[in-house]
């Protein structure tokens, strides 16, 4: 297999909450506490809504236990990297999480062509 084979199993099979994630973790540039990373993903979620005119009620992450869900899938995929402080659980992208991004976002500009 090569490595085109490799990310498109991982988008396809890819949320679109763990996309919004990946998305806010390579914006920041820092790793990012769990509660924080959820806020950041609702907050960001309900802006692009907004942006389409559609409702921005819904949330893309309506509670921790989707939450905690979403981040272990991006954890067991060697996405994001987990970094234990104390009790706060600290998220960053990792190499393969952006090249995930960046994979799908040049697929996105070939399929508008």
């Amino acid at each position: 297999m090569h490595e085109k084979d490799f990310l498109e199993i991982l988008e396809n099979n890819l949320s679109e909450e763990s996309t919004w994630f990946l998305f806010i973790l390579f914006e920041a540039g820092k790793p990012i506490n769990k509660a924080l990373l959820n806020d950041m993903a609702n907050e960001a979620y309900a802006e692009r809504q907004s942006e389409k005119g559609l409702s921005t009620t819904e949330l893309l992450i309506p509670s921790r236990h989707f939450l905690d869900i979403h981040t272990a899938r991006l954890e067991g995929a060697g996405l994001v990297n987990v970094e234990i402080l104390g009790r706060i659980r600290m998220y960053s992208i990792t190499d393969l999480g952006k090249k995930l991004l960046n994979y799908k976002s040049e697929k996105k500009m070939i399929n508008r062509n």
